[in-house]
């Protein structure tokens, strides 16, 4: 199966990223300042090949403090049913993780 992350960088050392499994909104501006300059956020949309059978979405997952707004991936592991973040995701998918692979 084949998702798309979606990435948020700017072009300067140490600012923030973001990934998500769903869009950013395309109406919303992001910016970061770094002495004094402000940087507008990249965007890039990253293909990736997942195990078959996964799911974007469905369950959230669950933290200490409640569910997770953002939408998560969930398939069948080696070790049984598994989710992951859109950052555990890319992880996966950077290291050649079982099944996951980024794509050109």
């Amino acid at each position: 199966m084949h998702i798309t992350l979606y990435h948020r960088s700017y072009p300067v050392q140490g600012a923030p990223e973001s990934v998500s499994l769903a869009p950013f909104p395309a109406h919303q501006r992001h910016t970061y300042t770094a002495e004094g300059v402000v940087y507008e956020a990249v965007y890039r949309e990253l293909r990736v090949t997942t195990p078959d059978g996964a799911t974007v979405g469905g369950e959230r997952l669950r933290l200490k403090w409640g569910a997770s707004s953002e939408p998560v991936l969930s398939w069948a592991g080696e070790k049984g049913p598994a989710v992951s973040t859109a950052k555990e995701v890319l992880e996966l998918a950077s290291t050649r993780g079982s099944g996951f692979r980024l794509m050109k």
